[in-house]
């Protein structure tokens, strides 16, 4: 069995977002899932250094509702805390099991986000003793150098514009025109969970002219 792993850590991302002074939101609704594994209290930075308020919801109706209800009741009153919106499977200190099995398994290493570059300490990779399970030591790549675009989004793609916030997804250039469901170019409509595809999916079909938001 080999694995190619490409895995991510997701508030090291956050974290580069709110340290570059322009994050493009206003309050934060934490992943249930991560919070499940690794705990809520993860996102406790976003409160304490960032003064921002931040919900870590689950994948119901109920759950988001309550989360998006907590960080709008806290931008309007003032109030700043982390609150865990998904207490039935989100506990304090995550899954100890899981994080023990992370750790026999796993190494934190400086990851390339596509269109973003390189994020310290935000992906997986599997352990040295580990190595002849790890498809990208046993089968290096030799593709030519000029072929490869390792990291980067395809042509005229704005896919990494709209994962920082920066436009909407139907400000891309490619939006609506070249990229379509049928036809993607970038990640963000390849996926059912990119934000293209979501939009593209609630009708919102029309490109319109690029704008940076404030």
């Amino acid at each position: 069995m080999f694995i190619l792993l490409s895995g991510r850590l997701t508030w090291p991302a956050v974290a580069m977002l709110l340290d570059s002074g322009s994050p493009g939101f206003d309050a934060l609704v934490a992943p249930g899932h991560v919070s499940t594994v690794m705990g809520p209290e993860e996102w406790r930075f976003v409160v304490d250094r960032h003064h921002l308020p931040a919900a870590v919801a689950g994948f119901t109706s109920e759950s988001l509702l309550a989360a998006f209800y907590s960080v709008l009741r806290q931008l309007q009153s003032g109030e700043r805390f982390l609150d865990n919106c998904y207490p039935e499977v989100a506990h304090a200190g995550g899954n100890a099991t899981a994080i023990r099995l992370l750790n026999q398994t796993l190494d934190i290493v400086d990851a390339n986000w596509r269109g973003i570059g390189i994020i310290p300490r935000s992906g997986y990779a599997l352990k040295p003793h580990l190595a002849a399970h790890d498809a990208r030591v046993q089968f290096p790549d030799h593709s030519a150098p000029d072929r490869r675009r390792a990291g980067e989004m395809p042509p005229g793609c704005d896919c990494a514009q709209v994962v920082l916030g920066k436009i909407y997804p139907n400000q891309c250039r490619l939006f609506g025109s070249a990229c379509t469901p049928r036809h993607p170019v970038g990640p963000c409509m390849v996926s059912d969970e990119g934000a293209c595809r979501i939009w593209w999916a609630g009708g919102m079909r029309e490109q319109v002219m690029a704008t940076a938001i404030e």
